[in-house]
Order: structure tokens, then sequence, then C-alpha cells
């Protein structure tokens, strides 16, 4: 049966308030979904890129990896952000799961969730980091270790799609052009080129450096891999080859696990560490 879903306004990263969303949540997972609006007349992605995106991806509720990967794969991962500890160079330094779960107690297994993993099972002396993993994307060191990989795996890597999700707070369209592609409660700007792209996308202040942000989801032209975040996850996840999942695990800079299409993405999923 299904889990039921409270419909409630749910803050952003960065900005204000979006206007005419609405988010909804499922246990600690929240999807933002679209309210009725007026019609939209931006132009779209021409149909034979995008249409087996939606086609063969599971029904948005069902909060499992084959709601935001299209389910036509030989094999998935799931890529976890990392967490942030203290640092004494001035820089972010990323911390791994399976070090936090050895710190709590916990069991680091591929369902894990880090509400449930970082919480100690008995007293503990003070944990490995100071900031839980980043939302909506991998970092730009494991997204450059990733696209390194990705790369290696696809016929066509100068012509992919990159795409972020229109309802964050910085100007996302001023980044990706006018192209939109609409799938199940979710509309992204995306931007056509080669996948270095995907390094590349963020947005200018009008004082201030560069902002880099992550991108939502990559796939290349001969859709060989699907990449896609989501704004409210702490873990990437992928389809692509046996061969790319495999390379994907063994990266020394990835935390990865193996995945299936129908594993579930919200906290509910850990039985494990209860």
């Amino acid at each position: 049966m299904e889990a039921p879903v409270h419909v409630a306004w749910t803050s952003l990263r960065k900005g204000p308030k979006p206007t005419g969303k609405w988010s909804a949540h499922n246990g600690s997972m929240t999807f933002h979904l679209r309210r009725g609006e007026s019609r939209d007349v931006r132009p779209r992605l021409p149909h034979r890129d995008v249409s087996w995106i939606g086609e063969h991806r599971r029904p948005f509720r069902d909060y499992s990896v084959g709601s935001l990967v299209p389910v036509v794969f030989e094999a998935y991962a799931r890529i976890l952000h990392p967490a942030w500890g203290p640092s004494v160079t001035g820089k972010d330094r990323p911390v791994r799961w399976d070090a936090v779960a050895a710190w709590s107690g916990r069991t680091m297994h591929a369902l894990a969730q880090w509400e449930r993993l970082s919480v100690p099972v008995t007293e503990a002396v003070a944990p490995p980091f100071v900031a839980p993993p980043n939302r909506g994307g991998l970092p730009p060191a494991s997204l450059a270790a990733l696209c390194g990989v990705l790369a290696a795996h696809a016929t066509t890597p100068e012509g992919c799609f990159v795409g972020v999700w229109e309802g964050y707070g910085w100007p996302v369209a001023a980044w990706a052009g006018p192209d939109v592609v609409d799938l199940e409660n979710r509309s992204f700007h995306v931007r056509r080129g080669q996948l270095a792209l995907a390094l590349e996308v963020g947005w200018q202040p009008v004082s201030g450096r560069f902002e880099v942000e992550p991108p939502t989801l990559i796939w290349p032209a001969d859709q060989a891999w699907f990449v896609a975040a989501d704004p409210d996850l702490d873990s990437t996840y992928l389809g692509g080859s046996a061969a790319l999942v495999d390379a994907v695990i063994a990266h020394a800079n990835l935390e990865a696990w193996q995945a299936a299409a129908s594993d579930e993405i919200g906290v509910a999923s850990d039985s494990v560490n209860l």
C-alpha cells in the first residue's frame, strides 16, 4: 500500500520560495511537484532526444531508482555524496559514508541512509564529520571523477545533454538557455554540448566569484548511460552497462554501490540501521 503523501511547502537550497510549486513528502523523502500554471511556451528539446526517458521511468511516486533513471539499462549504481569533515587547510574535506559507519557502529550497505547511519549506536567520540552530505548532486571533485569514467563509456561524449532542475533559486535558465525537458512532475533546463559542460554548471552573482552548482541530469546522445540526481537526495543514481557500473564502483574517488531499478530511495529503505 502506498504511503500517504502530505503536501506542504518546502524551502530551497538558495533563493526565495518558488511560485506555483508544491512539495510532496513520503516519510523523509521530498519531491517537488508542479501546481497548475499558465500555459508554458518555452521551447522543448526534440521529442527524439528525450521521449525515451519518460517512457521508461517508473511512476514518480514509486520513490525508486527507476523513478529517476530510465529502466532500460543492464546495470545501475548508487553514488554517495560525501559528508564533510573538519579541515586544517581551509578546504572542505570529504568524508566517506563507510568511515561514518565505522564511527557510529552502524552497518554500511547498498540501501544505507544517512539519517540512520550517522546516529551512533552507543555514546561515541566526536564524529568524523562536521556537515552532512550535500543534497542535489555530487560535489565538483566527485563529479569530475564520475565524468572521467562516463567519457570512456559513450560513443558521443562530445554530444551530451546536461539538465538542471528549474526550481532552484539561482538563475538556471541564464546558464542553460531556454530549452526545457518536461518529465513527470518536474521540468529541467537543458544545455547540449560536450560532457565537460557538466563541470561548468553555475552562475555569476552581480558581485562575487562564480558559484558552481551540480547538474541534475546528464546523458549522451547515444543513450549509453543516464545520470540523475535530485534536489532532496544525498545520492546520485546511474544506469548503464555492467562495465560502466563496475568502473564507477571501483573508482578510488567515488563511493558507489550496485543498485537495482526497483530499489527504494527513501529513508525507510534502510531496514538494517533501525
